[in-house]
């Protein structure tokens, strides 16, 4: 038969989150190590080359020398102001455990590193406009009659928030917002841009692209600084109120009835069970209110094999969300976005996303 999964005490659920935390704090620690490993390599292949050829690409090893003492070294500064202002449930204790962090690990700070690439500089506005943009349009128009000083009782959530963009714009125009976020990557990020970079606009330089090795037509490209952010987190109306939760959705979120608008980019293929995901958002949401998503099918964990996960095609989670009790109101396929896309790169992945705005019947 199956076996059953092991049941923990409280105790020891916070005390294994309490780990994972510290664990993800050590990732980000070991990043300038690991990120002047790929720098070292470099360097190592360029001296086994014969000096004919050495001579033939000589910038080469000047591009190294600032890659390594600019781009890496400042996302670093970057790096370490994030781990001085850990959010309140993290500590700077070690965990119980030191493992060694893995690529995988590491591949996650350098997604959160361009992250702010895509949520907090102005070379992103294009890539938001695409996805959070469409978004936005459809709660403006839903409330364009309500005053900015008046939507404080309008309660909208974006789960999967990544570094706060979203949830920060509905804030931003006077909502009451709620982000939401699994990743402790993401977690301690956005707590840094959203709670230390507040009235500080454009005060911090990232290097979002300082790991992108291949493709590129120049080292400007690798090199490309943002200034972050490129508007003032604090800028929130008196009257609206901003939060973001962490954890997983399924598990923050159980009070029937809470939302008007649940807003939902490049969230809900991060499911291992959307339908789950589904009919939670309609439990959560008030009767007459909406749910508005914008983003590919790219199953997270469909090549996981530890744990079950479904895959449904557009057609299957229409049908689903139709069978849930939502009115589709509108749906379109087929839009053209990226994701944290190097605009002069030369591979680039495009995503033909699903938009679409669905409503919970009015009681």
């Amino acid at each position: 038969g199956a076996t059953e999964p092991v049941s923990l005490s409280p105790e020891e659920e916070e005390q294994l989150e309490l780990d994972h935390f510290r664990h993800v704090a050590l990732c980000f620690k070991f990043y300038q190590q690991h990120a002047l490993s790929r720098v070292i390599r470099a360097r190592e292949s360029f001296r086994q080359l014969p000096k004919a050829h050495q001579a033939r690409v000589s910038t080469l090893v000047s591009k190294l020398k600032t890659i390594s003492q600019e781009a890496i070294r400042g996302n670093n500064t970057l790096v370490e102001h994030i781990l001085k202002t850990l959010p309140p449930f993290a500590d700077f204790g070690e965990p119980r455990e030191k493992k060694t962090p893995t690529e995988f690990d590491m591949d996650k700070v350098y997604t959160t590193i361009k992250q702010f690439y895509r949520d907090w500089s102005a070379e992103g506005q294009a890539e938001r406009d695409a996805s959070y943009g469409r978004i936005i349009a459809v709660v403006e128009d839903l409330y364009k009659d309500v005053d900015v000083d008046k939507r404080g009782d309008i309660a909208i959530l974006s789960p999967g928030a990544g570094l706060g963009r979203l949830a920060w714009e509905f804030a931003h125009q006077g909502f009451s917002s709620q982000g939401n976020e699994w990743s402790a990557y993401m977690l301690f990020a956005s707590n840094y841009v959203l709670n230390e970079l507040a009235k500080k606009p454009l005060s911090v330089k990232v290097y979002p692209f300082a790991h992108m090795y291949c493709n590129n037509l120049s080292s400007e490209h690798q090199l490309l600084p943002v200034q972050i952010p490129d508007v003032d987190p604090g800028a929130i109306p008196k009257t609206a109120t901003f939060s973001m939760s962490a954890g997983d959705f399924l598990q923050a979120y159980t009070e029937a009835d809470q939302y008007d608008v649940i807003a939902s980019a490049f969230f809900v293929d991060t499911a291992r069970n959307i339908i789950a995901y589904i009919e939670r958002m309609y439990d959560i949401l008030k009767p007459g209110g909406h749910l508005i998503n914008f983003g590919p099918l790219l199953y997270h964990f469909d090549d996981n094999l530890e744990a079950p996960s479904i895959e449904l095609t557009w057609h299957e989670l229409r049908e689903v969300l139709i069978t849930t009790g939502f009115l589709l109101k509108t749906e379109e396929t087929g839009l053209s976005s990226t994701y944290i896309a190097h605009p002069e790169s030369m591979l680039t992945s495009t995503y033909n996303c699903v938009f679409f705005v669905c409503q919970k019947p009015s009681a």
